[in-house]
């Protein structure tokens, strides 16, 4: 009797407003910030899409340059994972694109010199933080996203300089930085083909 005072139409309704997520598969993507590459420092992430509305990132540097004549070094390793909140309309209609902001952790290790100082942390770097952004559609696989971090960063800082063929420590002390983190003008790819990881939630109209 209920059903039948409720009717077919209504009971129809109500599941559509339920199943509001009709296509849920998670959609993942290669990423690498050109920013990092254009200072020599090869940068490679992973995406993966949870749900539309959330992400989960891992993404990392590695650089390992040196010219010892010089007294150059240009070295950094680390990563950083991240977990993103997506919205606005863009995100309804794309994985991977529109508006986001986040929370991070990252930890690194390296070493600069140049001339006559360098500055290393050997033990590793630790940070935190948020961050927002903005990712834009280019084309049917690929997005450029925007975005910045800032937070908090620690870690164990020497500073060194070479004298008579030996690296003598001038100072040593615990780093504490508060502000900006990262910046980010991120080229993301979204593979496959066909329809296999097409990042489009519903078909797109290309005029």
């Amino acid at each position: 009797m209920l059903l039948s005072a409720i009717g077919p139409s209504s009971f129809g309704s109500t599941m559509g407003n339920d199943n509001e997520c009709d296509d849920c598969q998670p959609r993942f993507a290669l990423k690498t910030n050109m920013l990092y590459d254009a200072i020599v420092t090869p940068d490679l992430g992973v995406e993966m899409s949870l749900a539309r509305k959330f992400s989960l990132s891992v993404e990392g540097v590695y650089a390992w340059w040196s010219k010892d004549s010089a007294h150059r070094y240009w070295r950094i390793r680390g990563a950083w994972a991240e977990m993103r909140y997506w919205f606005g309309s863009k995100s309804e209609i794309r994985a991977l694109t529109g508006h986001h902001i986040s929370v991070y952790g990252s930890a690194f290790d390296y070493d600069f010199e140049f001339g006559n100082r360098g500055w290393q942390s050997p033990k590793g770097t630790y940070g935190v933080g948020v961050g927002y952004g903005h990712s834009f559609r280019l084309n049917g696989r690929l997005n450029l996203d925007l975005a910045f971090k800032a937070g908090y960063s620690t870690g164990k800082l020497i500073k060194y300089k070479p004298q008579c063929g030996r690296y003598v420590c001038t100072d040593r002390s615990t780093s504490h930085y508060f502000g900006v983190t990262g910046l980010e003008i991120t080229l993301v790819w979204f593979p496959g083909k066909n329809t296999k990881n097409k990042p489009d939630f519903v078909p797109y109209d290309e005029d």
